[in-house]
């Protein structure tokens, strides 16, 4: 999917950010993510798209196909390559797979920006730096919040196997919840089961089924946890145990019912804008941050749903999707 820049009007902003100029002086950026049927990735996506629209970009936004993961991850960082962009910018969500290509990428030239996922290795790798959240932050804040709410053994679902950052997140909340004297489990649905909500509550069933002390549940993208407010209602479990990584308009009602205790949101519409600006200024002029910019976690609760709400109206796709 390609994306023109926008042009700038006024001759004082001649020859700056704001002059898209004439398509070969435009910055051609691969960006390499999630899919948008997983309902974690539209906002991110959404953030490409208002930045290409806004500097003169030529964006070429590739995504990845959970249910084939490996595969598909070794043959979208290669074709980003083969496209011959200025700039890479790839979620590393499989690192044994993607750091050997963006090692490719940048022996070839091309500086690569880490997004999302990869947080322990981009720099190892030669990237130039890297956007998102940091997976054990993501699981002690969550331990944190389930810890203040009494619960005592919650039950962690990686929707997409072998991805690290997902594992760490999981290891992070067994960690926290094991300094609060509570306990925490993983539990990995097979492939391909995570963007399906009716197969993703069958596996959560099932896993409580034979796991009675249950009595919360960590998802890590939507469609998962609303599969897991029907499975621990169909179980008997306390309400209101559920929280999930991301934010779409049924987790928003569900934090507001009570049947979701919290959302986790990365802020995914910053991962897309920010990896493509800064992509975009080092391309252009040599500039970015040093190092690590970190986009969350923020928590999504009682105390602030309705304002995040809000935003979620009045802006389709940032928070998350329509």
């Amino acid at each position: 999917m390609g994306v023109a820049g926008c042009s700038g009007g006024s001759s004082d902003t001649k020859g700056t950010a704001a002059d898209a100029g004439s398509p070969q002086d435009k910055v051609k950026i691969a960006f390499v993510s999630g899919p948008l049927n997983d309902p974690f990735f539209p906002p991110l996506y959404q953030g490409t798209q208002d930045a290409a629209a806004q500097l003169p970009i030529e964006l070429n936004y590739i995504p990845i196909d959970e249910a084939d993961i490996q595969a598909s991850s070794s043959k979208t960082m290669e074709a980003a390559i083969a496209s011959k962009p200025d700039v890479i910018v790839v979620g590393d969500f499989i690192t044994n797979v993607v750091d050997p290509l963006i090692q490719k990428a940048v022996s070839q030239g091309i500086p690569v920006f880490v997004n999302q996922s990869g947080q322990d290795s981009w720099e190892k790798v030669g990237a130039q730096g890297f956007i998102g959240q940091f997976g054990p932050d993501v699981g002690n804040e969550a331990a944190k919040r389930y810890a203040a709410a009494g619960k005592r053994d919650v039950l962690c679902v990686i929707n997409v196997a072998g991805n690290p950052y997902l594992d760490a997140i999981c290891k992070g909340l067994a960690d926290g919840l094991g300094a609060q004297g509570a306990t925490s489990s993983t539990f990995t649905l097979p492939s391909g089961d995570g963007t399906d909500q009716s197969k993703s509550a069958r596996d959560i069933s099932g896993y409580l089924a034979t796991h009675k002390s249950v009595d919360a549940v960590m998802t890590l993208n939507n469609l998962t946890g609303y599969a897991a407010v029907q499975a621990m209602k169909q179980a008997g479990r306390p309400a209101g145990g559920v929280a999930s990584l991301g934010v779409g308009k049924q987790a928003i009602a569900a934090v507001r019912s009570g049947d979701m205790l919290f959302l986790v949101n990365e802020q995914p519409y910053l991962d897309g804008y920010l990896g493509t600006v800064f992509a975009y200024t080092y391309a252009k002029y040599g500039l970015a941050p040093v190092g690590v910019v970190k986009t969350g976690p923020q928590i999504v609760d009682k105390t602030n749903v309705d304002k995040i709400s809000a935003v979620f109206d009045k802006y389709p796709n940032v928070i998350g999707p329509k």
